[in-house]
């Protein structure tokens, strides 16, 4: 499979995220290329809870991504579905994203993978294909890399702002005090640099509406 090297222009972007943190882990250096550009970036966190105790975790990240929504300039919106079941709540899921597809009229849709390696994040590109139903939304999806690696035709040069990504990952110090996200994840983006040559890289599987539909299809049926 080719793999293409795509500079960022400005566009209005759609982030799925299923959890908090997702967002800069995955694609990190393209939010901040995209804040450079003058984008319109719209985050979506799928699982939250608004009514937690304010000494919980998941109360804790709810207010880190706030302050990385802050720090890389782009609106942040709770879905507040349940972490860890999102399997069983994609219909509805699927009728949030579509009304912020309608709503928003994203040119870029930033999904999780059909085939990364968490039950959450094929739940969300599952409802997110599942929204597409009779929408007229003619734009790319990014499908972005998180617990496992994706098949990338995509990647982008993001070395100009490397520390920038990793800064944001440690504003989410709930989760990056028990696990090195940061290091990781960098290390990745310097591995997926290398084919091309490029310092740091973040690799996506772009594809429009038709293919990315029959890839959650094809993942979904296995």
């Amino acid at each position: 499979m080719p793999v293409e090297r795509r500079s960022i222009e400005c566009s209005r972007v759609l982030v799925l995220a299923p959890h908090s943190d997702d967002e800069v882990i995955s694609a990190g250096g393209v939010l901040a290329l995209h804040q450079r550009a003058g984008s319109a970036v719209r985050v979506l966190c799928v699982s939250s809870d608004s009514k937690a105790s304010p000494e919980t975790l998941e109360a804790r990240r709810m207010v880190e991504a706030r302050t990385v929504a802050e720090f890389l300039g782009h609106e942040l919106v709770f879905l507040e579905f349940p972490d860890g079941s999102l399997s069983l709540c994609e219909r509805q899921l699927a009728l949030e994203v579509r009304k912020h597809i309608d709503q928003f009229a994203p040119s870029i849709i930033l999904v999780p993978f059909p085939g990364d390696h968490h039950r959450d994040h094929q739940a969300v590109a599952a409802a997110c294909a599942r929204a597409l139903d009779d929408t007229e939304f003619e734009g790319e999806f990014w499908c972005y890399e998180v617990w496992s690696t994706l098949w990338p035709n995509c990647v982008v040069d993001i070395d100009a702002v490397v520390q920038v990504k990793r800064q944001a990952i440690s504003l989410y110090a709930a989760a990056t005090g028990e696990m090195p996200y940061a290091d990781a994840v960098i290390g990745l983006n310097r591995y997926r640099g290398l084919k091309l040559q490029i310092p740091h890289a973040e690799a996506f599987f772009v594809s429009r509406k038709n293919q990315f539909v029959r890839l959650v299809a094809a993942l979904n049926s296995i």
